[in-house]
């Protein structure tokens, strides 16, 4: 959305746009549980529990396919076997990256519980703290913690992708559905050609992120993302960026709310939403 902020596009006449940056999803969702807001990037679990709470908001695209790694300092991993009898730094126990952690493990037959010491950090950002510091020797991380790290710290290393594990499991077809483009119903109804200006704009600005991440990066800056024009440069190529219509996207959104169902039933509200979940013009 970065380029839509710097551009600011007509979304048609008498349309005001106000852009709003929170550093976390936590501090978006009292607005989004009052309907303060129409359009917003959010986790797709987080969409998912609103859906199901019924606040009006529905996914209308995808936008980030992961952005989750596994970095490793003076242990060798070059692939999931080697994590068993492993001490592991993650964060959030119950959360949307943990829960997607342990899946991939438990493909992989590794029991999560027995096979290996998960030790939960308070946030990403002690985390990278300590993974930066030395005293972490295998960490998950998501982007941009993870380009902060290997930018910070020579020896840790970007051991294992993700996504790419996911998508081994489940097929090319059915990527990691991470990060989602909700848009508030009611709004929608009665407002689809705005609707689909700004869904174009949207995806046109994902599209010039992915081919000039180091501008992409300085405009990060520019808006107070809070995120170093640097690290964001070097994060967006590992973010998996790309624009797809929910209705498109529906099979690798319900695989990805499914996997956190079975593991974290609260992580999405207890329930995989109906059809109404999936915005349609």
């Amino acid at each position: 959305m970065i380029k839509m902020m710097e551009n600011k596009p007509s979304l048609g006449d008498n349309v005001k746009v106000d852009y709003l940056v929170e550093q976390t999803p936590d501090m978006l969702n009292p607005k989004l549980l009052k309907g303060e807001i129409e359009i917003a990037t959010i986790p797709t679990n987080s969409a998912a529990n609103l859906y199901n709470k019924g606040v009006g908001y529905q996914i209308a695209a995808m936008n980030t396919w992961g952005v989750m790694y596994v970095l490793s300092n003076g242990v060798t991993v070059n692939n999931w076997a080697d994590l068993k009898g492993q001490q592991i730094d993650t964060a959030s126990k119950g959360a949307a990256y943990d829960v997607v952690f342990r899946y991939l493990l438990s493909e992989n037959g590794i029991d999560p519980e027995k096979d290996l010491t998960l030790k939960y950090i308070s946030s990403p950002v002690e985390q990278a703290q300590m993974a930066i510091a030395g005293n972490s020797k295998i960490t998950v991380l998501p982007e941009p913690w993870v380009s902060t790290v290997l930018s910070k710290n020579k020896n840790m290393k970007l051991a294992l992708d993700m996504q790419q594990e996911w998508t081994r499991i489940n097929g090319a077809d059915v990527p990691f559905a991470q990060t989602c483009l909700v848009v508030k119903a009611d709004f929608a109804s009665k407002h689809p050609d705005i609707v689909d200006k700004f869904l174009q704009e949207y995806a046109n600005s994902i599209d010039w992120v992915n081919k000039n991440p180091v501008a992409a990066g300085e405009l990060v800056t520019k808006h107070d993302i809070g995120i170093p024009a640097d690290i964001a440069g070097s994060a967006i190529p590992r973010c998996n960026l790309r624009y797809m219509s929910s209705t498109d996207a529906k099979s690798a959104i319900e695989k990805y709310l499914q996997v956190l169902l079975d593991f974290s039933p609260d992580s999405i509200g207890g329930k995989l939403p109906d059809a109404k979940f999936y915005y349609q013009k």
